[in-house]
């Protein structure tokens, strides 16, 4: 039967499985990252088959990556979910799953099965981006209720999409990171289009626009240490001439400026105004010390859900609560939602994790943002990531990372989507440079 050798940009094979099996993948991998993003979502069935295919075509093709650090911390992770699920059979059988939760362990690693479809190639990368952002950008007809939302959105009523709107806002707030990252390609290369830019320009105000009437604040506060490590990417591993640097930066400075201001045009100041300082009387209480009566507002409940976090993490720190944890501390009279429900989760994925699978799961979770920063600025020093794509994975990663801060967004459908996305891409690269480092370690030195 005929292989396919899918290789990156340097013509280096990355994975050689049978033609039908690699397009079978692609297209799970197309499926598994836009449905969530559409009113179908996504069917079991599609993201079982891609992780049963995506794991043969992996463990049975990949050359030279098998058992690399995202597979040991796959392997640990499973480890962990089950010594963790064995504790809570142990100490709470009550409140112990029937079985451990590896499913709750394997939607973090899906990255590895993408990576072997995108396999470093730069075109093929850029089209996968260019597809999920589009995705993105339609939500509010694929998911949503289309131009009355938006409509509804600019009058103060908070858009949604038909997704959590703190996760909908991230979805946008990424894809105008983007825009921004790849604005020199997008409108300058090969020369300046007076056409790109305006269309540029619309869909950065655009993602902008739809990122403010979700109100995430989240995302808000995410956007801005996105937006400086980009710009401290460009500065440092650019090697144009300091001048043209701070063009660039100062163009895309300003395009941001203009299409905020485009935005708070439509009557988006008061919205923003009023999110943000229903919290202000909540700073001034902590940074006056006062933590007796935190008010029950969207951060006061973050604080108070912190230190039961805490608390629970102290209780249990080698094997966790398992795979319900957020719901289980948070199960308090003085902490219930306003119809009576549970909180499933810290709202902070750090903590969550921690709190889920212990000290173990944290490190799993550190692990592996720690394994794709690094690697992406190796791929970068060995010339097999393009300047641009380094500094939008930079920027995206520092993005995610600040979110997952103020939400459980690794345990949350579209913010696992975007940790793989996010991952998928930096790791197809780093896999290329790794083969290659093997092959011809004098070239890597």
């Amino acid at each position: 039967m005929k292989s396919l050798s899918v290789k990156g940009t340097s013509g280096e094979a990355i994975v050689s499985p049978p033609a039908w099996l690699f397009w079978l993948l692609s297209l799970l991998a197309v499926l598994y990252s836009v449905l969530p993003l559409t009113f179908w979502r996504l069917p079991n069935a599609v993201e079982i088959l891609f992780a049963v295919f995506g794991l043969y075509v992996f463990f049975r093709y990949a050359r030279g990556i098998r058992w690399s650090l995202p597979v040991k911390l796959f392997a640990a992770a499973i480890v962990i979910a089950t010594l963790s699920w064995a504790g809570m059979v142990l100490d709470h059988p009550d409140l112990a799953r029937s079985g451990p939760s590896l499913e709750d362990v394997l939607d973090k690693f899906m990255f590895l099965f993408l990576a072997c479809v995108l396999a470093g190639n730069h075109r093929r990368i850029q089209t996968y981006l260019i597809t999920f952002g589009v995705f993105v950008l339609v939500m509010p007809w694929l998911s949503g209720n289309g131009f009355s939302e938006i409509a509804n959105g600019l009058d103060g009523v908070r858009a949604e999409f038909g997704i959590n709107p703190i996760r909908s806002g991230l979805l946008f707030g990424a894809v105008a990171l983007g825009l921004i990252c790849f604005g020199y390609r997008l409108v300058l290369r090969p020369g300046l289009s007076i056409v790109r830019l305006i269309v540029w320009l619309l869909l950065l105000l655009f993602a902008l626009t739809m990122l403010f009437i979700t109100q995430s604040r989240t995302a808000m506060v995410a956007l801005v240490p996105g937006l400086l490590m980009a710009f401290l990417l460009l500065m440092a591993f650019s090697r144009v001439a300091r001048r043209t640097k701070f063009y660039i930066a100062g163009g895309a400075v300003a395009a941001l400026v203009l299409s905020v201001l485009l935005s708070l045009a439509l009557g988006l100041s008061n919205l923003i105004e009023d999110r943000f300082g229903q919290e202000a009387e909540l700073v001034s209480q902590v940074i006056e010390g006062d933590l007796d009566e935190i008010p029950k507002s969207s951060w006061g409940l973050r604080l108070l859900f912190i230190s039961e976090a805490f608390d629970g993490i102290s209780e249990r720190p080698l094997t966790g609560w398992g795979y319900r944890a957020g719901e289980i501390v948070l199960d308090t009279p003085e902490l219930r939602q306003g119809d009576g429900g549970v909180f499933s989760q810290v709202h902070n994925s750090y903590l969550e994790a921690a709190l889920r699978y212990g000290i173990g799961g944290l490190i799993v979770v550190l692990g592996l943002f720690a394994w794709a920063v690094v690697g992406i600025l190796r791929c970068w020093r060995h010339r097999q990531m393009p300047l641009d794509m380094m500094i939008f994975l930079g920027a995206t990663f520092s993005y995610f990372m600040v979110a997952n801060l103020f939400d459980g967004l690794l345990f949350q459908t579209e913010g696992v989507l975007m940790f793989n996305v996010l991952m998928g891409v930096a790791a197809s690269y780093i896999f290329q440079d790794m083969q290659l480092s093997a092959r011809e370690p004098e070239r890597h030195i």
